[in-house]
């Protein structure tokens, strides 16, 4: 079901739209295709501009020098916001939890090098 003002998918039970907080008492219950449609490709433009986000934090942080760190926030504000925002599309959610991973992969390596290394010079000094 969905309000016939806004398209906003509601339940049976509801007596109010979420989004425009109209009556939905009095029938304002339809399926209104049109409002669906334009919202899906409004969706689509947004998820599209978060993954450019994504892609151009990812791309500036291989390839720049003095910005990287720069850049690296770019992606993942870029990516975590499509993730909360757009949940729904298959390419946000892939490229969140890989690069999720990829950072906790990086942590773990950062870790495990610091535990090695650093026992190896606290050893060396004394």
């Amino acid at each position: 079901m969905y309000c016939k003002k806004c398209g906003e998918n509601i339940q049976k039970d509801w007596n109010y739209c979420p989004k425009c907080k109209s009556n939905l008492q009095n029938g304002n219950r339809e399926i209104n295709k049109e409002i669906i449609l334009e919202q899906k490709k409004n969706e689509k433009k947004k998820a599209f501009i978060c993954l450019c986000g994504f892609f151009i934090g990812i791309i500036g942080t291989l390839i720049s020098n003095h910005y990287k760190d720069k850049f690296f926030f770019i992606s993942l504000i870029s990516i975590v916001n499509g993730f909360i925002k757009y949940p729904t599309n298959k390419l946000i959610k892939i490229l969140f939890w890989l690069f999720l991973i990829g950072i906790i992969i990086y942590a773990l390596i950062i870790i495990f090098i610091l535990f090695t290394c650093g026992k190896t010079l606290i050893r060396w000094r004394w």
